[in-house]
């Protein structure tokens, strides 16, 4: 099969290179760059101590420490990860549960005031305990407000 070939209806301009668009605002260069949030709470040892609780849905073996999702709280979101004070002893299913689940979501600050409260006896003092009577005091006053 033959093909014929198309005709123009307008003559082809002059060569010019590209020009790109954004199609992002442009940031004026006095504006200030956005600031990272102030280093949050992490301590891997602390984070041990949880996975070795037992999970707070099932009472199994717990094998991920899960961090709070989902209240709203602005503890975490796209790319954030809440501070290891509001982390809490799951097992691989459960957690996946949490993740799906809204109902076993709104658990999330029962379950981690249980566990501050075992933390707090587990660490008498130095920074873990600083770092998780902040969690206890910011999660009550949050039940307060609700």
């Amino acid at each position: 099969m033959k093909r014929t070939a198309l005709k123009r209806k307008t003559a082809l301009t002059a060569r010019q290179p590209m020009r790109r668009q954004c199609t992002a605002p442009r940031r004026r260069e006095s504006q200030p760059k956005p600031r990272k949030a102030a280093t949050q709470f992490r301590s891997p040892i602390y984070l041990r101590w949880v996975r070795s609780m037992p999970c707070c849905v099932c009472l199994q073996d717990a094998t991920d420490a899960h961090h709070v999702i989902g209240l709203g709280w602005g503890l975490s979101g796209m790319g954030m990860t809440a501070p290891d004070s509001f982390a809490m002893p799951a097992c691989r299913e459960c957690h996946g549960d949490i993740h799906r689940d809204p109902e076993l979501q709104r658990h999330q600050s029962d379950w981690l005031l249980q566990i501050i409260g075992y933390g707090l006896r587990q660490f008498p003092a130095g920074p873990i305990h600083d770092a998780l009577l902040g969690a206890q005091a910011f999660i009550q006053a949050k039940q307060e407000t609700a």
